[in-house]
């Protein structure tokens, strides 16, 4: 078996009822630590084995505005595999493990010239929960993400477009202290007349809605 050790990511997931309200969110905050667009591949078999193990693979690229990673080459790939263990009230908790691979390797996958490159602790641990096939690219998000530091948090504004052109936006906080966070992101969306929600999926969830039609997943 995989020796593979999970974090164990808990986070809080506000989403805004009206995703055009993103701009007046970041005019109202401080000026972001960081802004940067993700490119998130989601991945399983033609079988679909992942989906029925309740697990999320999914391959990151980050794109850094014009001139702000100058120097720094090309940024590696995330591959992450992700499981829910409970969620409610927009505060998700989830088994979470995550590797690094190269950006040509990557590349080659995605243009088809090679098949993925399932060495590392992340594939292991998936094999051990469940068998799988080739691996494919089920679609892509595009995510703006906005990182900013609200009070005591770390706020991550998310404008995420999907497959099917719809547009969410969401306040996430990755924090030891959820509920304190999410009565922060209440008060402060209050303040600014912006209403909110209760997040009820992730996104890989809701990517699985809008492009098959899946309403199941957690």
């Amino acid at each position: 078996m995989s020796t593979s050790t999970p974090n164990t990511e808990v986070e809080v997931k506000m989403a805004l009822k009206d995703w055009r309200q993103h701009e007046v969110l970041l005019k109202a905050l401080d000026t972001p630590e960081a802004s940067f667009t993700q490119h998130n591949s989601y991945l399983d078999d033609t079988q679909r084995s992942l989906r029925q193990a309740r697990i999320m693979l999914r391959a990151r690229e980050i794109q850094f505005p014009v001139g702000a990673a100058k120097g720094l080459g090309k940024p590696p790939v995330t591959i992450t595999a992700k499981r829910s263990i409970s969620r409610a009230g927009g505060i998700f908790i989830s088994e979470e493990r995550e590797q690094v691979m190269a950006f040509d390797d990557w590349r080659e996958f995605e243009w088809g010239r090679t098949q993925l490159d399932t060495a590392g602790h992340v594939f292991r641990w998936v094999g051990d929960q469940c068998k799988f096939g080739r691996l494919q690219i089920l679609g892509k998000t595009i995510n703006q993400r906005t990182k900013v530091q609200s009070d005591a948090f770390v706020l991550e504004i998310d404008r995420t477009v999907f497959p099917d052109d719809s547009i969410d936006v969401e306040i996430e906080c990755e924090t030891l202290w959820p509920d304190a966070a999410k009565k922060h992101i209440e008060q402060l969306c209050a303040g600014l007349k912006i209403a909110l929600a209760p997040q009820l999926k992730g996104k890989y969830a809701r990517f699985l809605q809008r492009t098959e039609g899946v309403t199941d997943y957690p």
